[in-house]
């Protein structure tokens, strides 16, 4: 029997995979839920994802506040590009 091991995703892929499908989510509920519960709720609920499968309270709160830095990083670049943009365009 031969069996195949399948390549592992990579992180920007597999983080791609899942806000892609919390997105289609939203948009399936949209008419039942409005975007500040369902906001709340998917972070209630990754919350709890978080400390039920973390080998302490400590990992799960540093992966939460590490993906909320990303974010904030990510965000900051973007901002600063569009910055940048509108200053060339200015000229």
């Amino acid at each position: 029997e031969v069996t195949m091991q399948s390549k592992k995703l990579s992180l920007q892929k597999q983080v791609n995979i899942v806000r892609d499908k919390l997105l289609e989510m939203m948009q399936d509920v949209k008419d039942d839920v409005e975007a500040p519960n369902f906001i709340y709720s998917a972070m209630f609920t990754v919350t709890e994802l978080a400390y039920d499968t973390a080998p302490n309270p400590n990992q799960a709160q540093l992966l939460i506040m590490n993906s909320i830095m990303a974010h904030l990083e990510n965000r900051e670049n973007i901002e600063l590009g569009l910055q940048k943009k509108r200053g060339n365009n200015a000229k």
